[in-house]
């Protein structure tokens, strides 16, 4: 089945510019205060925001991020993720419709757990995410676009940095155009996901604000604020905002920065994140 997907988002059609989605959960291994309470790091909800564009009939879209990671101080705790040969292939398929892939090849995460903050190490093969898309609205320049979404993320490696189970969650983004090179970007986000202490499952809800401005041609920058509100007991509420610019070092190979800050159960989070990668 994944096979014939792959396929079908590569069979010979034209190329776009890619804007795509990263934030998200990284895995079950989360940092763990001295009273047990796991906390995430701000970092992996970084680029949270969903794109409201949906690409045209025949569009493709594609990116690979060479290798990228993060780094987080939560109250006393470290955490650090390092990523390596991460790509998305985008395709539209007409009548508002967009379908994608994207598949983490390795992944590393260290999080400190516990009262001696001591550190726990998952690496392996990522999660490979599967999302359909489709358009509500085409704005473009002149007016609001949205669209709504459904994605899967399918579990890698068994020991991995990754859901050990498969995820499914829905989206709904929309974005407002400031002038013609700023937009102000909005999403709400419901996933079920399994719980941080247990076999069992709850929900997750996800709100999230943007801003974005493209400088020049080479020249980008973003700022976020997000929500997390979990529906499972032992995870408290997780708010951050998120800032990063991205630069064209050379055609068709780029870099991103960025910073970010947080607070979970009443612990502050400061961290920062990059990756280098490649796009048409």
């Amino acid at each position: 089945m994944f096979a014939m997907l792959v396929i079908a988002l590569l069979s010979p059609c034209a190329c776009a510019a890619s804007s795509g989605k990263r934030g998200g959960r990284h895995g079950p291994a989360l940092p763990t205060l001295p009273d047990g309470t796991p906390v995430e790091p701000s970092t992996y909800r970084a680029e949270t925001t969903e794109s409201a564009e949906i690409l045209g009939g025949g569009i493709l879209d594609w990116e690979l991020d060479l290798v990228g990671g993060s780094v987080d101080r939560i109250g006393a705790l470290r955490a650090s993720t390092l990523e390596w040969l991460q790509g998305e292939v985008r395709r539209g398929f007409g009548d508002g419709f967009e379908l994608s892939a994207r598949a983490e090849s390795w992944n590393q995460t260290v999080v400190g757990q516990g009262a001696s903050a001591q550190n726990v190490v998952e690496s392996g093969t990522g999660t490979t995410t599967v999302t359909l898309r489709r358009r509500l609205r085409a704005g473009g320049i002149s007016g609001p676009s949205a669209c709504a979404g459904f994605h899967v993320r399918i579990p890698g490696a068994a020991n991995g940095p990754g859901p050990r189970v498969v995820e499914a969650g829905l989206f709904v983004p929309i974005s407002f155009p400031l002038g013609r090179q700023s937009r102000l970007a909005a999403m709400v986000e419901g996933d079920v996901i399994p719980d941080a202490l247990d076999s069992g499952r709850h929900v997750e809800g996800i709100s999230s604000l943007e801003l974005t401005r493209e400088i020049d041609g080479r020249l980008s920058a973003r700022c976020e604020a997000v929500s997390v509100w979990n529906g499972d007991a032992g995870r408290p509420w997780l708010g951050t905002v998120n800032a990063g610019v991205s630069f064209d070092l050379l055609s068709h190979i780029g870099i991103t920065m960025g910073a970010s800050a947080g607070n979970s159960g009443g612990v502050n989070d400061l961290g920062g994140f990059g990756r280098l990668s490649v796009h048409p």
